[in-house]
């Protein structure tokens, strides 16, 4: 490679690196007394959609910026593509400097960046799970709290103040916003929005309808928490079952790398005739994308609607 290119290269990766720090301590350095004491959950929402986004770039837009909400980041759309960019090429430059490989430089980036996103959805995940087993108890006082006399937007603010994690950050949230005039039929609306569960969806409707029309919303608040304390012991059992096939998964997922990184180390005579030869390029290839393939099929297999 041309010393040119690569000093190029690596000025970029630095001055990349040296940005990203500089503005995470500028954002540190700058942040009011009064916001850091708030929640960090509070300070940043994703859009509220009025319709379903069309088109494959407006749902991914619209996913990547749920997935950054829900994972509890703090960031935007454009900033975590930015965090995402410049990670993807510092790791490119580190690697593309250290050997010299442009096959190696390229899976580096695709890895470093599929790492990350990966990190986000895992962070999504748990504080999905951490809402679906704290509503049903929520949905419980929220429920007698209504049922005593007090209002919808008292009993919210009730809820958000008795309870941790993410559900008491979106009942408070849903607080401040009736506070604020908002109607809550979009309210909730932004509340299914935010939080992708099919309760939750259950649960905003039923408010809504209540507001309209009227009718018992503590005894539907009550079958509906009922119904979600069943469908999570049974989700209980299903992992216990199916937990032979999870182990057979990750093995799967494990096995590959593993594997490699054994011929890369083990046997460096084999590793390098694999990464030098252009077959062994069209090798490669074909057995990440038959891993992910398998991985994704196992994991369909596995996954209950219930």
């Amino acid at each position: 490679m041309d010393i040119n290119l690569l000093s190029v290269i690596v000025f970029a990766s630095c001055a990349v690196v040296g940005g990203a720090l500089m503005s995470m301590i500028r954002s540190w350095w700058q942040r009011a007394p009064e916001e850091e004491a708030a929640p960090q959950q509070l300070r940043r929402l994703p859009k509220l959609h009025d319709v379903e986004a069309v088109g494959l770039i407006a749902q991914f837009d619209a996913w990547f910026e749920r997935m950054l909400s829900l994972s509890g980041w703090n960031l935007s759309s454009v900033e975590g593509a930015t965090v995402i960019l410049l990670l993807t090429l510092t790791a490119g430059g580190s690697v593309l400097v250290l050997t010299d490989n442009l096959f190696l430089t390229l899976l580096a980036v695709g890895v470093s960046a599929a790492a990350i996103v990966v990190a986000a959805m895992i962070a999504q995940q748990r504080r999905l799970a951490q809402f679906e087993a704290q509503f049903p108890t929520a949905l419980d006082l929220l429920a007698r709290a209504v049922r005593a006399g007090e209002s919808l937007e008292q009993s919210l603010t009730l809820v958000g103040d008795a309870s941790a994690g993410p559900v008491g950050i979106e009942m408070r949230r849903c607080s401040k916003q009736l506070e604020f005039g908002l109607p809550l039929a979009t309210c909730m609306r932004g509340l299914t929005q935010r939080i992708c569960l099919m309760d939750v969806r259950i649960f905003g409707n039923a408010v809504a309808v209540h507001r309209e029309a009227g009718g018992d919303l503590p005894q539907t608040l009550d079958r509906l928490a009922a119904v979600i304390r069943d469908r999570q012991r049974y989700q209980i059992q299903l992992k216990g079952v199916t937990a032979a096939g999870r182990l057979s998964s990750i093995l799967i997922l494990v096995l590959g790398p593993l594997l490699f990184l054994f011929l890369f180390f083990g046997h460096p005579e084999y590793g390098q005739k694999l990464l030098n030869d252009s077959t062994g390029h069209y090798m490669l290839g074909t057995a990440v994308v038959l891993q992910v393939i398998g991985v994704i099929w196992v994991t369909k297999l596995l996954k209950s609607d219930y």
